[in-house]
């Protein structure tokens, strides 16, 4: 059995600093790679019609998002840092999946995020409590890079070695969780 595993970037930039700590990742683990500004995702407009119908009712580019969740075993999110916060791509994303709450239980979650020093924390945070609301298995407590610049997480070494670590830390869950299906 293979693991499949998602990877989800909210970073609006091409060849963005969380790309790459993704990328990085996925080399250990494998799997795929979306960019969620190639999608077109409408906020919830808090109609609570999902409540009732278990659906969204919004209809955009989320319903093709929607089977790669629940096909997934690991979701892994990374996002920059926004005032001191996820994106408003990645927000948006998250605030989408009220109505699949209960779906993505004991999935396992990683969550990487890159930003100036400031409101990274918040960010991951953020992250960390989206998996907890869907009850997915936080892997470890995230990534953190710091970078501005286009290409600086290059030098944030630490950050390098903590995907790598993720990722490793993702296959040991996968081996325990997927694998061991009770």
């Amino acid at each position: 059995m293979v693991m499949k595993v998602l990877f989800i970037s909210g970073s609006p930039r091409k060849r963005s600093n969380t790309d790459y700590l993704l990328e990085i990742t996925r080399s250990v683990t494998g799997g795929d790679f979306i960019k969620l500004s190639d999608y077109s995702i409408n906020p919830c407009n808090s109609c609570r019609v999902c409540l009732k119908h278990k659906e969204c009712i919004v209809k955009d580019d989320m319903e093709l998002i929607y089977p790669m969740l629940f096909e997934s075993d690991v979701i892994v999110l990374g996002s920059p840092v926004y005032f001191n916060n996820v994106s408003a791509q990645m927000k948006a994303f998250m605030d989408r999946t009220w109505c699949i709450r209960g779906k993505l239980r004991n999935k396992i979650g990683g969550a990487i995020v890159v930003g100036r020093r400031y409101g990274i924390e918040s960010a991951i945070t953020a992250i960390n409590a989206f998996f907890l609301k869907h009850e997915m298995i936080p892997a470890n407590r995230g990534v953190c890079g710091i970078a501005f610049e286009e290409g600086g997480i290059q030098n944030d070494k630490e950050a390098i070695n903590a995907t790598k670590e993720l990722g490793y830390r993702i296959k040991e869950l996968g081996k325990i969780i997927v694998f061991n299906q009770f």
